[in-house]
């Protein structure tokens, strides 16, 4: 290329770009009306420049001209755009599409035009990576590694064809996974031969494989060979300990974690293993093989400890040495706990060598019970004691911190300890046995110390500190709680609210108070004061899958369908991006070399797709839409297929943090509440629950198809819903078919069913009490009724559809038409009177709403009067009265047009 040409090439790009960019500038800002007059004007002047275009076809996406877009991104494609600016911009607008094939297209005739450029053959294979097409990225990478021999593209293909062993064809067919992942082993051996292995990354990648072939002693010899030069982020010695496990070199591993542990004491997750392997050397009747052997006697300094008295002796020796050098760490003391875990397990008695178990939780208080850790480090190990032992651990545990029941702690050390004690003794189920009075005794006192420690120790903190006296309160609260469920009265749980709130105006950044406030609230049906406090714990991220069923579930039963609508569209977003995040984590991983971290990434995407909370949240959200549904074209243009109809059953999973809301229960001591059978069994029926209502969907999607086709087709679309008998679905298919006889029968089945309905929400309403808790049981139920008479309505509006002549279509209307005409009426009349009906006894229940002077109650807790969180709760449920006679009134509205 001429100087001369060179210079106006240079010339024309400033130009274009000088030109483009006020669109990148409006675009960032959010102004699409902006950026899309940008784009006019640049094409106007230039009518060929393929990247404003591709900028216009993002603008009208993000303006929702969904089809103009997709009309231009058409076009642009015919004309096989190879320059990256355009590429980008069409790329990033399928990705906000979600249109991640297209992609691939893109790029596959971008490579085509133009076969040597490095960065275009990169873009195809990161576009194979969003849409986890490995074998299209193994040809890819080697494509690119012939045309550009590095390194990172060869680890590129490699990569790609482990993840076809593990995720792809080799997933579910043992052979096709070890013959992929032998290649993969033969691939990087030929690195390793040539001499060309040079980076961290690279050697992480040969041990994946390894590990994947269960080829640990290969691995032990890549860790101690000339490899290991390469991992210099990585903690040999610790990664060493994991294949040592999975071979089972019991003496070998002893000796490294003494080893570790002579010079990190405080190292919890090595005393594990090394007493761990104690046990597994005796169960194995302490034989070597070869190997270890070598390793064994490769020790001078130590021996292997092959009994719980040799392991006793090395944790006594490492104390000894901590209290000579002046350092208390807990790892040594925790371990003659997990010691006497271990012997508890096999049967044998742990108290000739450590000691009476009680004596070793008053040692260990004594020493750390002014840690807030204590209380988690010894709740574990409390199920080695029985019940007697407990109750003498309870109270032996208050009697040493020296606070009575006339007296307060001195010092904050005094309190802190006073707190681990208290926590310890609920734990141990000292609070479970005693009687309503003492219980209120003992929630007097626990008020009264929390004041008194937020007045002596809790003033002048920062606003994101958490108080120190803030556990007396919320014991106080969960103490509250379980007297309400005895008294099956909401008094308590009021009193509860009262002081959390008061908590949180002291220390507004604890989430604790703030989990347990959304959860009473939601306990009283209050769903506006439980949605406010969600706001305030300012769920972001993952917390919106992992918390999120604190509130979206609950909040849904409240009848504050508003609520829910905004709630579970913020919920829903969360999902979205996160699907189209996650494949920027995947390309990163390869740009960057991190192989280890791409399962991490990928089993993080899967972990979101598959979450039950997403699924549920998806389902109620479409349901809404149905509540909210006022005629025939806004029936039809609700979505109705959840996440695309493909929802993988078996691999549903819950992913709730249950650990996260503190609690002091005596369950707590078996195990988290993730692994409790009541959680399990719970998942199940919510998988049950929801199988019911996508049923339900898939009937109403199916009966959107009927009445949008023509006479002609309507057969083949009744075959969809004949799966699935619901009596209102049932009289649509009679409608539409020759048999209309049989609607006599449904109709007589459809009065009966709603008289029932009527019935079962008086029932569940006027006739039921008014406390609180009981009101939250009702409201739920009839927010589900409303559910029903709302489906019912649009069905309705379905087989007037059915039932309408074709238009243009000639000749006398049939005999069938009429009567058919005339069922639909019946039905529809029928039903808009039972909707009366429930509206006016709803409003009547509204209406009887009484609540008890509860200010004279719980005096000695000195608190604000409870008025206020009563009067929220009341105006929670008015709120949701209005909503749902909106709703029902609308619905109403639906039916007296079928039947005018």
């Amino acid at each position: 290329m001429s100087r001369a040409t060179s210079s106006h090439v240079h010339q024309d790009n400033s130009v274009v770009e000088r030109r483009l960019r006020p669109i990148y500038d409006w675009l960032d800002s959010g102004n699409n009306k902006k950026a899309l007059q940008e784009c006019e004007k640049v094409l106007r002047k230039t009518s060929n420049l393929l990247c404003a275009k591709a900028l216009k076809a993002l603008t009208l996406h993000r303006m929702g001209k969904e089809n103009e877009s997709r009309e231009l991104l058409e076009t642009l494609t015919k004309e096989q755009p190879t320059d990256d600016a355009t590429l980008q911009a069409m790329m990033l607008c399928y990705r906000e599409m979600q249109d991640l094939e297209k992609i691939c297209k893109l790029y596959e005739n971008a490579v085509k035009l133009d076969p040597t450029n490095e960065e275009l053959h990169t873009h195809l294979f990161m576009s194979y990576v969003r849409i986890s097409d490995f074998k299209s990225q193994q040809q890819s990478a080697m494509t690119l590694y012939k045309a550009k021999p590095k390194n990172p593209y060869y680890c590129w293909a490699i990569m790609s064809i482990i993840l076809q062993a593990t995720r792809g064809e080799g997933a579910k067919d043992p052979t096709k996974r070890k013959l992929l992942l032998c290649l993969a082993e033969r691939m990087f051996y030929k690195l390793i031969t040539e001499n060309k292995v040079d980076a961290e990354q690279e050697v992480q990648l040969y041990i994946m494989i390894l590990e994947l072939l269960e080829k640990y002693e290969d691995i032990l010899k890549v860790l101690d060979g000339p490899l290991s030069v390469k991992l210099q982020c990585s903690n040999v010695p610790q990664n060493r300990l994991k294949y040592l496990k999975k071979l089972k070199w019991w003496n070998y591993i002893n000796l490294l974690c003494k080893a570790v542990l002579i010079e990190q004491v405080d190292r919890w997750d090595i005393w594990k293993d090394y007493i761990n392997s104690v046990f597994e050397i005796i169960l194995s009747g302490k034989k070597l093989n070869n190997n270890e052997e070598y390793a064994v006697h490769e020790s001078e300094l130590e021996s292997v400890d092959d009994s719980p008295e040799k392991a006793h002796e090395f944790i006594c020796r490492i104390v000894e040495d901590g209290v000579e050098n002046g350092y208390l760490l807990r790892g040594p003391y925790l371990a003659r706990f997990e010691l006497g875990s271990k012997l508890h397990e096999q049967n044998l008695n742990s108290t000739d060598l450590l000691g009476d178990t009680t004596e070793l939780f008053i040692e260990y208080f004594r020493k750390f019970g002014h840690k807030p850790c204590c209380v988690t480090d010894l709740r574990t190990y409390l199920k080695l004691l029985d019940a007697d032992k407990k109750t003498e651990l309870s109270s032996r545990l208050v009697k040493d911190v020296g606070i009575s029941s006339t007296s307060v702690p001195q010092t904050e050390h005094q309190m802190q300890r006073h707190l681990c004690a208290l926590q310890l003794s609920m734990l141990c189920g000292s609070h479970r046995n005693l009687s309503a009075d003492h219980l209120k005794a003992l929630i007097t006192a626990l008020s009264l110390h929390y004041q008194h420690g937020y007045q002596s120790y809790g003033k002048n903190l920062l606003s994101t500190d958490l108080g120190p006296s803030d556990p007396y309160a919320l014991m106080a609260a969960h103490v509250l709680y379980n007297l309400a469920q005895t008294e099956k009265s909401s008094d308590s749980v009021i009193i509860a609210l009262i002081l959390l709130e008061n908590l949180l105006k002291n220390s507004p950044s604890n989430f604790h108070a703030k989990l347990l406030v959304i959860r009473l609230y939601h306990t009283l049906g209050c769903g506006l004061s439980a949605h406010d406090m969600y706001n305030n714990l300012d769920v972001k991220h993952l917390q919106l899958d992992s918390l999120g069923y604190i509130h979206c579930a609950r909040l849904q039963t409240t009848g504050l369908f508003s609520l829910c609508s905004i709630l579970f569209d913020l919920t829903l977003k969360f999902f979205s991006s996160n699907y189209k995040d996650s494949s920027d984590h995947l390309t990163f991983s390869y740009k960057f070399g991190s192989f280890i971290k791409l399962d991490e990434f990928m089993d993080f995407r899967e972990r979101l797709n598959n979450s039950l909370h997403y699924t549920l949240v998806a389902i109620d959200t479409i349901i809404l839409s149905f509540m909210e549904c006022g005629h025939i074209e806004s029936l039809y243009s609700i979505d109705i297929s959840p996440k695309d109809n493909k929802i993988e059953w078996e691999s549903l999973r819950d992913n709730h943090d249950l650990s996260v809301c503190v609690s002091w229960d005596p369950e707590i001591i078996n195990g988290p509440p993730e692994d409790w059978p009541d959680t399990k069994a719970l998942f199940e029926q919510d998988v049950i629950f929801l199988k019911l209502r996508t049923s339900l969907l898939w009937s109403m999607s199916s009966a959107v198809d009927i009445a949008k086709s023509l006479d002609g087709t309507r057969q083949k679309t009744y075959s969809n819903i004949k799966k699935r008998t619901y009596t209102f679905f049932e009289l649509l298919i009679t409608l539409g078919s020759e048999n209309i006889d049989k609607s006599s029968e449904i109709i007589k089945s459809i009065e009966e069913e709603l008289c029932s309905l009527v019935k079962f929400v008086e029932d569940n309403t006027l006739k039921k009490s008014n406390d609180f808790q009981d009101k939250r049981k009702s409201m739920e139920l009839v927010v589900n009724c409303v559910e029903i008479v709302c489906i019912c309505c649009l069905i309705c509006l379905l087989c007037n559809e059915v039932i309408k002549p074709l238009q243009g279509k000639k000749g006398k209307k049939k005999s069938g038409d009429t009567r058919s005409r005339d069922f639909l009426h019946t039905v529809a009349w029928k039903l808009k009177d039972d909707i009366s009906i429930i509206s006016d006894t709803l409003q009547q229940w509204a209406d009887s709403s009484t609540t008890d002077d509860i200010n004279s109650k719980f005096e000695a807790l000195n608190l604000s009067s409870s008025q206020n969180v009563v009067e929220n709760v009341l105006s929670s449920y008015n709120i949701a009265n209005k909503e749902i006679q909106t709703v029902l009134k609308s619905k109403i509205k639906v039916l007296t047009s079928l039947t005018g």
